[in-house]
């Protein structure tokens, strides 16, 4: 009798798995014609991407259309400019909540170009070295690389893996577009089989705190080699590069009653001194500029993750400007 009644319990559990898996893996296309909730990247053992040659769009707080090249760059056009600029590095320039090229803030540096960006959430400083040596048949002669301070000073880690991180790889993405369920049992599967895949992730207090406990030396030493790779690897492809540096948005506090971002000009100044120390203009990467710190922000000057600054938010100067000494 006990028996039978197990086998009655698992084979009930057995069909609602199936059910699931089902309603998960084959569910109609239609819905996923909706706008998908949340970016799809892939990472291909090389560096992270959007989907290849894909026509998408993204709902959270706001909604926002995607377009790739054959390569997953997302393309942001005007049809009266001619010019074309390769940009290359991660989450925070690719213009999450954004899709008009005059809202990217390296628009009013680079005015009258289209933008290619050639870049995802996770995709670390090596990964976009990586692409450049994959893809070097596809590069300008000229081209921006962007270094997002907020987490790329962690990614010139010899430690850094974009897999504990990433959960889809690049095979996985048009699959899916088709059916973005997939994306919640792939995530699921993730956290059960892969022990270092994590989801969390640090609020502007704990990241803080990470930043000061860290051998600033050793973060110096990791920063200065990447961009001495950076270097040689622009002098074997002949390419010149203009570096984009973006200021942590963990440099503010919170005030959540005012709606406010307050600069911990401490921990501000402790960042701009290593960026300063760490970034030295060379023949290949003459043009370094750096992004503003204003005192005060609105909290709406953040995306919705409260991770990333919004782009039109951000304002940039040259590098000289900045580390006066």
């Amino acid at each position: 009798m006990k028996n039978n009644f197990l086998r009655l319990i698992f084979g009930i559990k057995n069909i609602l798995l199936i059910i699931l898996l089902y309603y998960l893996l084959f569910i109609p296309k239609v819905f996923a014609d909706n706008c998908l909730s949340f970016l799809p990247y892939g990472f291909n053992n090389f560096y992270v991407q959007l989907p290849e040659n894909a026509s998408f769009c993204v709902k959270q707080k706001t909604t926002n259309k995607y377009k790739t090249d054959n390569y997953g760059g997302r393309l942001l056009i005007n049809e009266n400019f001619k010019n074309k600029i390769q940009i290359f590095g991660d989450s925070q320039v690719i213009g999450l909540e954004m899709e008009k090229i005059e809202h990217h803030y390296l628009y009013s540096k680079y005015k009258n170009s289209n933008f290619i960006i050639y870049a995802a959430p996770n995709n670390g400083p090596y990964e976009v070295i990586n692409f450049l040596n994959k893809n070097k048949n596809i590069l300008n002669k000229k081209i921006i690389i962007t270094f997002n301070f907020a987490v790329d000073a962690y990614r010139v880690r010899s430690g850094w893996d974009p897999n504990n991180y990433v959960a889809l790889k690049d095979y996985e993405l048009d699959s899916i577009l088709e059916h973005p369920l997939k994306y919640r049992w792939i995530i699921f599967k993730n956290l059960i089989s892969r022990k270092n895949f994590t989801l969390s992730r640090h609020n502007n207090a704990e990241m803080q705190n990470l930043f000061l406990n860290l051998n600033i030396n050793k973060v110096n030493k990791n920063i200065i080699n990447y961009f001495n790779k950076l270097n040689k690897t622009a002098d074997i492809l002949d390419l010149e590069i203009d570096f984009i540096i973006t200021h942590p948005y963990w440099v503010y506090s919170v005030d959540k009653d005012n709606k406010k971002l307050l600069l911990n000009k401490g921990l501000a100044k402790k960042v701009e001194r290593l960026i300063c120390n760490s970034f030295q203009s060379t023949k290949r990467i003459s043009k370094i500029l750096i992004s503003e710190l204003p005192d005060i922000r609105n909290l709406t000057d953040l995306t919705v993750d409260k991770r990333h600054f919004k782009l039109d938010k951000i304002k940039l100067q040259k590098f000289g400007k900045i580390c006066i000494n």
